[in-house]
């Protein structure tokens, strides 16, 4: 018979997940979205984001964003036998993702070192605020701290005369992206040489790479000058966006505002960073705009093929069809028969293997399955465990 097509990319991976909030969490919901088993171990309900709001139901919205699909597991990692139980699950796992401090692991017994006793092939992959080593490594740390010390606070900011701290968490989704990467690359490792590796990702180290044009800049000339191209344009009932940065579209730009003696100037027709005449036509531009609606702006340079958007706030985000036929996000059902948004399966589309989205796992959901089918625990042990406060 020939060989059955896996179900998903990571088809027979298992993770074990020490993690909270999301730097780590989102990650992990990504490679469950590609078909791998990802165990999220979790200690009491107020260890995570399941008591923290916004709320739909008692639902946390914050909660369901990051951890569908996956399967809950209660266990007290303090007690001498939860310590056993996670080695056992440590046993028959391929990767374990944390983002406690540095050390953390250590102190509670699950040094990469005594994992690699138990599994050699293990993969720890550790996220935290500033790595593993380094000066600021012991920090607490979230992704406000990020969005300062990487800098993008202050380049957001600039022409406010202050930072400007960004609405979505932006560092934890960078870092979660980065930790996605690295385990997808030690798995690959390991298929091809049997070993297991410590990776580790720090928040700040990816915070820095949304930078590195500018502190590129920053080094070679002292100054803080480089702005990225793009900005918000307003126009009569909003803002639009726009950038003609390739060959052509400032030429049928200028076309469109009626400029069609300056379309044919080299020198104000050239692409973007290649002409001293961009601040001039950025202000023709504006001017054009600002007698425009954001659909008649939209509809004259989407028919020019040339790049723009609108500026959607989340009410006009949320009536989007594009977002839903994309599956960007979607709709769970919770125990109380309402409703929540949460996002889809991920955004990667394969052609033969597709991403699913699982259903929100309720606290210890998945106990039974795991310690009795996984672990071979019988119930009477599984009652003595939760009676001593071993299975929480």
């Amino acid at each position: 018979m020939p060989p059955t097509k896996p179900v998903g990319v990571l088809d027979g991976v298992r993770i074990l997940e020490l993690a909270r909030w999301q730097a780590a969490p989102r990650g992990g919901m990504i490679l469950r979205d590609m078909g791998a088993e990802v165990i999220k171990l979790e200690w009491s309900k107020s260890s995570d984001l399941r008591n923290s709001g916004p709320f739909v139901g008692d639902m946390s919205v914050q909660f369901a964003a990051y951890n569908r699909g996956k399967k809950s597991v209660t266990l007290n990692t303090r007690h001498p036998e939860g310590k056993d139980l996670f080695f056992k699950m440590l046993e028959v796992s391929d990767v374990v993702l944390e983002n406690f401090r540095p050390g953390t692991m250590d102190k509670m017994g699950f040094s990469y070192e005594r994992m690699c006793e138990v599994n050699p092939g293990i993969i720890l992959a550790s996220v935290s605020g500033f790595g593993q080593y380094g000066p600021y490594r012991d920090r607490q740390c979230f992704d406000p701290i990020i969005q300062a010390m990487s800098g993008i606070g202050h380049q957001t900011g600039r022409g406010f005369d202050q930072p400007v701290m960004a609405e979505g968490p932006i560092m934890d989704r960078t870092a979660a992206l980065h930790a996605t990467i690295g385990i997808l690359g030690a798995l690959r490792h390991r298929d091809c040489t049997g070993e297991g590796q410590w990776l580790e990702v720090a928040m700040l180290d990816g915070g820095i790479t949304l930078e590195e044009v500018a502190l590129a800049m920053c080094h070679e000339t002292g100054t803080n000058d480089f702005t990225r191209a793009g900005s918000f344009i307003q126009c009569k009932d909003g803002y639009v966006s726009t950038g003609a940065a390739r060959s052509g579209m400032w030429e049928r730009m200028l076309k469109i505002m009626g400029y069609d003696e300056l379309s044919e100037d080299p020198e104000f027709a050239a692409p973007m960073f290649a002409t001293d005449k961009a601040e001039i036509r950025m202000e023709l531009l504006h001017l054009w705009c600002e007698e425009r609606t954001k659909k008649e702006v939209e509809t004259a340079l989407v028919g020019a093929d040339i790049p723009v958007g609108p500026a959607l706030s989340i009410p006009e985000v949320l009536a989007d069809e594009h977002l839903w036929e994309r599956e960007v996000m979607m709709e769970a059902d919770l125990p109380e028969g309402k409703k929540i948004l949460v996002p889809g399966p991920t955004i990667i589309k394969f052609s033969k293997t597709p991403t699913t989205a699982g259903p929100i796992p309720s606290y210890g959901e998945h106990n039974s399955e795991i310690y009795s089918g996984v672990l071979g625990l019988d119930d009477q042990e599984i009652s003595r465990l939760v009676a001593e406060g071993v299975i929480t």
